[in-house]
């Protein structure tokens, strides 16, 4: 005789409740889900030298179904892929033509958070080049220790944080370029043609190449550098987004004090 949905529904949740508490298997089912995008990702990107997380800014810059849609959020004001990707490339131009910055350069970025701050990490990426994020709280020896252990032969710093450039500072740094984001220079960079470079100048086919150094605040001694990979920023990125189920539409803060 059928057994009555009333009845079997329940048992057949309960079953499976049974089998998850036993083995785990929705939780391996959701990591695998999570973590295999970013495995077949690297993979092929790997394969054409497109390993570079520019070109996923890329994609949805140029994708009808996401170019108008908003990627960053700043105070009261919106962009979207299309706005970062062109944002992207002006920025890319100056740090190139005006800065002299190359391929596999590493930029210090020493800079509050803000939206121009992301402009001007992309706009390295966009030219290839890396970007090493300086905690904008450190001075003197500890603020030193980052810009020497990151080989950066320039440094770019906010206006909000230009007390951290005393005469000793400039002194031991005297071999890099140090500059200013002023309002002019943003200005400048912001006017800028809108290049995009050719893929050579991102080639990129090795997933541990680094594509980021992020220094810690040195509580506990002098800053370290945490080099990020490309591996690394598409597994978290993939993986964070399949764990907690973001959607398009979602909107993931970040907040400084």
């Amino acid at each position: 005789m059928p057994v009555p949905l009333a009845v079997s529904i329940p048992a057949a949740a309960a079953g499976l409740a049974y089998l998850n508490a036993r083995s785990s298997f929705w939780y391996d089912a959701l990591l695998v889900r999570s973590v295999l995008p970013a495995v077949l990702t690297t993979a092929w990107r790997r394969r054409k030298g497109t390993i570079s997380v520019f070109y996923k800014l890329e994609e949805n810059a140029l994708s009808k179904s996401t170019a108008n849609h908003p990627f960053l959020l700043f105070g009261d004001n919106s962009y979207t892929y299309a706005e970062v990707y062109d944002k992207a490339l002006r920025y890319g131009n100056w740090w190139k033509e005006t800065m002299g910055v190359k391929k596999d350069d590493v930029v210090a970025l020493d800079c509050v958070n803000s939206d121009t701050f992301i402009f001007l990490w992309m706009g390295l990426w966009a030219i290839g080049a890396k970007p090493a994020f300086i905690n904008y709280n450190l001075r003197d020896q500890a603020l030193i220790h980052c810009i020497k252990t990151g080989k950066s032969k320039l440094m770019v710093v906010d206006p909000e944080v230009v007390e951290a450039l005393t005469p000793s500072l400039r002194e031991e740094l005297s071999d890099v370029r140090i500059e200013v984001f002023t309002d002019s220079v943003r200005a400048q960079a912001g006017a800028s043609k809108a290049i995009r470079y050719p893929d050579e100048e991102r080639f990129e086919d090795k997933a541990e190449t680094p594509a980021m150094l992020i220094f810690t605040s040195g509580t506990t001694g002098l800053p370290k550098a945490a080099v990020i990979s490309w591996a690394k920023m598409i597994t978290t990125g993939y993986f964070s987004r399949g764990w907690i189920s973001l959607s398009k539409n979602d909107i993931y803060y970040t907040a400084s004090p």
